[in-house]
């Protein structure tokens, strides 16, 4: 069995009950509760496969107060992606740009070679809706970072505030995962 968005309460009460294979969580710079599970999925063998690990395009800083989602995209609603937010984590991109030319890759590559790095039995699975994304986030397994790199800027993260949280906590306090 997998789940979608769980804490380690609920990862355990599901385990209990049947042997859990995957979780599916939101997870990327900016959103880090997930964590919580991971010693838990490390100890019981339990996959874990972060999705939006660029946190719905805004880390790759090509997403803007000028950017304007069309349609159906669910980024119309992404608490992260308001005008607001997206000036007030802009530290978070100043710190990524930094190691993005300093290893001559981009923004996304950074994130997604930041997540493996930190979690290497981990499986991304970034959303893209077009090809050149897709190759450009393959390419973030050939970004490596030392561990003073990766130590240095994952110490420049815990130091910043983020705006605009949505992890699995608000999922689970939502009407339909509650009965």
């Amino acid at each position: 069995m997998g789940l979608s968005q769980v804490g380690t309460e609920t990862l355990k009460k599901a385990h209990e009950v049947t042997p859990v294979t995957a979780v599916q969580n939101l997870y990327n710079m900016l959103e880090r509760s997930t964590e919580e599970i991971f010693p838990y999925c490390l100890e019981n063998k339990i996959g874990i496969v972060p999705f939006s690990p660029v946190a719905s395009g805004f880390l790759s800083g090509k997403v803007t107060t000028e950017t304007k989602f069309e349609g159906d995209d669910v980024r119309k609603w992404v608490p992260q992606l308001s005008d607001e937010n997206i000036q007030a984590n802009q530290p978070v991109l100043d710190i990524i740009g930094e190691y993005a030319k300093a290893k001559e890759a981009t923004n996304a590559q950074i994130s997604i070679a930041w997540m493996l790095h930190k979690h290497p039995y981990l499986v991304p699975i970034p959303g893209s809706k077009n090809q050149e994304r897709i190759l450009e986030n393959l390419k973030a397994s050939e970004v490596k970072l030392t561990e003073e790199e990766f130590q240095a800027l994952d110490a420049a993260l815990n130091e910043l505030e983020i705006h605009g949280h949505r992890g699995h906590i608000e999922t689970e306090q939502a009407p339909f995962g509650k009965k």
